[in-house]
């Protein structure tokens, strides 16, 4: 697949992504303009850039439904409830001829039938409706009274690169998407770049075009028809000032003929400023690369400080202390690119849980909070299907049904809100409803008929909660085709897991439910706390560490031989890491506790040496050290030693719930 193609695909989905929210908001908030323009746009981008790849089935499909859109646009026919959801299934329609032609697949029966019932469904609103075309080449002289709708002129100068055609884009297409934002008044080919010709490769590009644009779209618009080809031209755009009134020209059509037609130039006569503005996409696996490499270079930067402490050396030193300082800063840069807003995800769960509510016959209330906190995009990837699940969960049987709600003195719409906030060098994904809660009884009994859990054993209320994430536990007493709450839970603690998160429930019967998940911002660089304990030396976590102390005699006195201390009036567990660990006894005779904090609870490790802070690039340790608990990774220091990297959440599992195994 090239590079051009991947662009589209992403950008395709991206279009259909502000498609479905804008639908989603106006069934919602009602009908608004900005919304009705955002839905107008999205398919006619789709349109114009599955035009450039061939793509007819999609183009024949959505030029219709860009018709009616134009329509309700100018306010000719009117946006109603049910043709709403016709385009909410034409979203979908239009994901689905994408993927087929972009895959190079024919479409198949039922395809067709989609597509020729869903086509007709969009004609019969055009055909109820016959509003009075406003010819294209009159549009200037209607009066205008809004602003931002008068046309301007603009200059739109692009030099293609030498391997353009390489990329397989069709000049013609592009220029013909460019002219269907408006009245195309001109166009001048640019031939300075034109080799001799012992120099002149015949697949190869020289030229490029200045054209003069009259429209009513915006700068930002006329860059989204080069979206896909900006690594393969340069593009400038600036508006053309005008004191008198557009002269009315001709509309040229492009065609091979009409650009053979056109006068040239040479690329110096158009005295154009050059000034280019735009972002740049760029394949996450780049990133990737990147971040590895400079994961490397954190290391192998550690082992130069420790050399130079060694050698004495304050000019080294100082040296090494600037570049530790600057791969720093590119660190940081860099992991900040895959940063991203978890809104944007969020957003598609709105139409999942109207569906969902629909289909069962449930009001709900569905609210995204938080949604401008920002999370590595691989995690915010990886936990999109566990959130789904949950979600389809809550609606599906955690809300009552609203005669029930009502019976019971609740309002006969359920809430559901989906919510994520920063906390303690986390982020937290909150999933809350206000339905009926969890059945601990029930959740129990199943627990006991599965043999999971004896009848002798004493479980607290959130030990019985953490009983669902168990394979094949579901109270559910019908099966739908939504899933029962409980049934593939366990799938979604792994794939939480999986990303060093947690999960944590509370619920109260007959109030509603909480699901708390906790996760690491990123996955690849983290800041920690270089200890030992025995022989072996393993990283905290800095942000999870409250404070250091000896641990002193005093201390020692008091403890009496049990697992806390009293720090400043308040009983803190104490997790020993050699015992836990099966260390070998220390060399050294010093004690000390890390006080680290993860959510509402604190703890302190008993540790030997503490060394201070590190820059931690996280490697997995293989399948043979993947269930070693409370180790969630590895690390190389600049000795060259390996160092462990504690996984805080399940070392406090297993002090607070005393469920977890040692090592032997």
């Amino acid at each position: 697949m090239t590079n051009e193609l991947e662009l589209f695909l992403e950008d395709a989905s991206e279009q259909l992504t502000f498609m479905e929210n804008a639908l989603v908001d106006m069934q919602d908030g009602g009908v608004n303009d900005e919304d009705i323009g955002a839905l107008f746009r999205s398919m006619h981008t789709i349109k114009g850039t599955a035009g450039m790849f061939g793509f007819d089935d999609v183009v024949s499909f959505t030029h219709i439904a860009e018709n009616l859109l134009s329509e309700v646009r100018s306010q000719t026919i009117e946006l109603s409830e049910d043709m709403i959801s016709i385009f909410l299934l034409v979203k979908d329609h239009v994901e689905t001829l994408i993927e087929l032609a972009t895959n190079n697949e024919i479409l198949t029966s039922n395809i067709k039938d989609t597509n020729d019932e869903l086509l007709s469904k969009l004609k019969l609103f055009l055909s109820n409706n016959e509003p009075d075309v406003i010819p294209k080449n009159t549009r200037e002289k209607i009066e205008v009274t809004n602003e931002s709708e008068k046309e301007k002129l603009w200059s739109v100068e692009l030099m293609l690169h030498e391997d353009f055609f390489a990329s397989g884009m069709d000049i013609i297409n592009l220029l013909s998407f460019l002219g269907e934002l408006g009245t195309t008044q001109n166009i001048v080919p640019i031939i300075d770049n034109i080799p001799n010709l012992d120099e002149y490769k015949p697949l190869s590009s020289y030229i490029g075009f200045n054209i003069e644009l009259l429209t009513s779209s915006s700068k930002e618009d006329i860059e989204e028809v080069f979206e896909f080809n900006l690594d393969d031209l340069d593009l400038d755009i600036k508006e053309i000032e005008v004191d008198t009134p557009v002269e009315e020209k001709k509309e040229i059509e492009f065609t091979e003929e009409s650009l053979q037609e056109k006068p040239i130039l040479k690329h110096k006569e158009l005295l154009t400023e050059k000034k280019t503005d735009f972002s740049l996409r760029v394949e996450s696996s780049k990133v990737d690369q990147l971040i590895n490499k400079i994961s490397e270079m954190v290391i192998a930067n550690a082992k130069i400080a420790e050399i130079a402490d060694n050698f004495d050396n304050s000019e080294l030193i100082e040296s090494t202390g600037i570049m530790s300082d600057m791969l720093e800063d590119v660190r940081s840069s860099v992991m900040n690119i895959r940063m991203v807003q978890v809104g944007d995800s969020f957003a598609k769960f709105r139409r999942i849980v109207g569906d969902t509510a629909k289909k069962i016959g449930k009001n709900i209330n569905f609210t995204i909070n938080g949604g401008e906190t920002e999370l590595d995009k691989m995690v915010v990837e990886k936990i999109s299907d566990p959130l789904m699940h949950m979600l389809r969960n809550s609606v599906d049987h955690g809300i009552e049904m609203p005669d029930i709600r009502e019976s019971m003195g609740k309002s006969r719409d359920g809430n559901v809100s989906l919510s994520a906030y920063p906390d303690a060098g986390t982020i937290v994904i909150e999933i809350k409803d206000d339905g009926k809660g969890l059945d601990k009884d029930a959740i129990l009994g199943k627990a006991i008929e599965n043999n999971i859990v004896s009848k002798e054993e004493k479980l607290s209320d959130k030990e019985i909660y953490n009983l669902i994430f168990a394979a094949g536990i579901s109270t559910a007493k019908e099966i739908t085709d939504i899933s029962g709450r409980g049934v593939g839970m366990d799938v979604v603690k792994r794939n939480i897991e999986s990303l060093r998160g947690t999960i944590e429930i509370n619920s109260k019967k007959g109030e509603g439910s909480t699901f708390t998940i906790r996760l690491p911002l990123t996955l690849a660089i983290i800041d920690g706390f270089l200890v030992q304990s025995g022989e072996t030396k393993y990283i905290i976590p800095l942000e999870m560490i409250q404070e250091c102390i000896e641990l002193s005699a005093s201390y020692k006195k008091h403890m009496r031989g049990n697992q806390f201390i009293n720090l400043r009036d308040t009983i803190l567990p104490i997790l020993n890491i050699r015992k836990y660990l099966n260390e070998e006894p220390s060399k050294t005779q010093r004690e000390n506790i890390v006080v680290v904090k993860y959510g509402n609870y604190s703890m302190g490790l008993e540790v030997d040496e503490l060394f201070g802070e590190f820059q931690t690039v996280i490697k997995p340790l293989g399948k043979v050290f993947e269930n070693v608990p409370g180790i969630s990774g590895g690390t190389i220091l600049g000795s060259g030693e390996i160092a462990l990297i504690f996984d805080i959440p399940k070392l406090m599992e297993h002090k607070i719930y005393n469920k977890g195994v040692k090592c032997n």
